[in-house]
């Protein structure tokens, strides 16, 4: 079985689609652009299509290269993707700092 390495990425959602706030996937390396064109489009999940009907704006959080799919699924089980968003971060020490 070979090995298959890629890029893993966060999205974040500038306003929570009902309970979620992010989106992790997976792409093959030089296909991130192609992926997230995908995802503007409504057709790179079911999430990320549902995100996009809403009219809800997202960005790239975070990447994570070299990794394989197992990467991506240690994520998603973690639950709790705010913890790796620099965006959610940003929020919160601004939340503490007041």
């Amino acid at each position: 079985m070979t090995d298959h390495r890629g890029i893993v990425y966060l999205i974040h959602f500038k306003t929570p689609f009902k309970h979620a706030r992010h989106y992790i996937g997976f792409c093959e390396f030089g296909n991130l652009e192609k992926r997230m064109e995908k995802h503007r489009n409504g057709n790179g999940s079911k999430l990320m299509a549902a995100v996009t009907a809403a009219g809800i704006e997202w960005e790239v959080a975070k990447i994570w290269e070299n990794v394989d799919r197992g990467f991506e699924r240690q994520l998603k089980n973690r639950n709790g993707a705010s913890r790796f968003c620099p965006f959610c971060k940003d929020e919160k020490n601004r939340r503490d700092a007041r």
